[in-house]
C-alpha cells in the first residue's frame, strides 16, 4: 500500500508540474526527474525516443549514462517497441537479449509512449539495482505517467 500512496503523490506532482506544458522534452524531463528522485533504487529513468521506424534514442533521463541509441531488435527497450505493451524483467542477467548499459542494473521496465493518435512515440525505461523491484503495482502507475507525456 505504501508503494501505491506514493505513486499517487508523484502523479499529483507530475501533474502539477506540466499543468499548461505543450512541450514535450519538457515533459519528458519533469517525470524522469520526479521518478529518479522517488524511489531510491532507481539508477536510471528516462526516455528513449522513436526516430525512425528501427531507432531509439535516448533522452530525456536521470541517472547514470543511457545507450545512445537502441536498435529496435535489441534489448528490453527494443522488445517494448517492436511489441508495443510493457515489459517487466524482474533479473536482466537471466536474458539473453538484455542490453548492459549499466552493469550494475538488476531488474528493468520499460513501457511504450502513445501520442494522441495512438501511434508509438517512445518507451519509458527504468533500471533498479535490486532484483524483482517491478510488479503490477508499478505496470499500472507507470503506465498512467507515461500516458502524461502526449
Amino acid at each position: 500500500m505504501e508503494k501505491e500512496i506514493k505513486y499517487q503523490n508523484i502523479l499529483k506532482n507530475i501533474e502539477s508540474l506540466i499543468e499548461g506544458e505543450a512541450d514535450t522534452i519538457s515533459i519528458m524531463s519533469t517525470i524522469s526527474c520526479e521518478l529518479y528522485q522517488a524511489f531510491e533504487q532507481w539508477n536510471w529513468v528516462g526516455f528513449y525516443r522513436l526516430v525512425d521506424e528501427k531507432t531509439l534514442k535516448v533522452g530525456p533521463y536521470q541517472g547514470t549514462h543511457g545507450c545512445l541509441t537502441i536498435d529496435i531488435n535489441q534489448g528490453v527497450c527494443g522488445k517494448c517497441a517492436r511489441e508495443q505493451k510493457v515489459q517487466i524483467e524482474n533479473d536482466v542477467t537471466k536474458l539473453p537479449h538484455h542490453i548492459a548499459c549499466s552493469t550494475d542494473t538488476k531488474s528493468e521496465i520499460v513501457l511504450p509512449v502513445f501520442d494522441k493518435s495512438g501511434q508509438l512515440e517512445a518507451v519509458l525505461d527504468i533500471d533498479s539495482l535490486e532484483l524483482n523491484s517491478f510488479d503490477t503495482i508499478d505496470e499500472k502507475y507507470l503506465t498512467e505517467v507515461a500516458d502524461k507525456v502526449y
